[in-house]
């Protein structure tokens, strides 16, 4: 019987699609109108992935904050939390209701969205080396595995808008949660055009 995914699948998923998003930004920095549109669809993109990544995390670090061998991961992973939050919740306000090609215009969109790449980045690479490692081996103890939430559900319930903070009382109800997530993603408008 195969495991069925959850929230620490989601997160690992997360980490390898960012990486490969922050490499695309990269290329996508010229002054066409072509580069400008795809470096648009690349940063919403990137904001929509950034957002899951949060959200699995938080089901994680609800999982593991109460367990002794785990305290010095689980401060790690709420060591720069709130500065996360803080410039995710920028950049997903500059980019709201903003057309892609749009993005850096009339605006510094660029500088704040580089900043988040760069912590985040720092973190995925330890994400992926020991954060992820040791939370799965931990998890495939006796009784650890079933009280994560499916990535399903963590990727439906998880919105774009952010309290800088820290996690609001609306992103653990799940019918409230739900609806907020379907606010967050109609409200901007335009979407990425890229094909998926």
């Amino acid at each position: 019987m195969t495991k069925s995914r959850d929230a620490l699948d989601l997160w690992a998923d997360e980490d390898f699609v960012l990486r490969g998003l922050f490499a695309e930004r990269q290329r996508t920095r010229g002054a066409s109108v072509e580069d400008r549109a795809l470096y648009g669809d690349v940063a919403k993109e990137t904001i929509h992935h950034l957002a899951l990544r949060e959200a699995a995390l938080g089901e994680v670090n609800r999982k593991i904050s109460h367990e002794p061998q785990l305290s010095g991961l689980a401060v790690h992973l709420n060591f720069d939390e709130v500065t996360r939050r803080s410039l995710l919740d920028r950049v997903e306000r500059m980019s709201r209701g903003v057309h892609s090609i749009n993005l850096n215009t009339g605006q510094e969109f660029d500088q704040p969205l580089q900043e988040l790449i760069g912590l985040v980045g720092t973190d995925i690479e330890w994400d992926l080396d020991v954060a992820l490692p040791a939370v799965g081996a931990w998890l495939d103890g006796p009784g650890h595995g079933e009280h994560l939430r499916s990535a399903q559900r963590v990727a439906k319930h998880a919105p774009t808008s952010l309290n800088p903070t820290g996690s609001r009382w609306h992103e653990h109800d799940p019918v409230v949660s739900r609806l907020h997530t379907i606010y967050d993603n109609k409200r901007d408008f335009p979407r990425t055009v890229r094909p998926r």
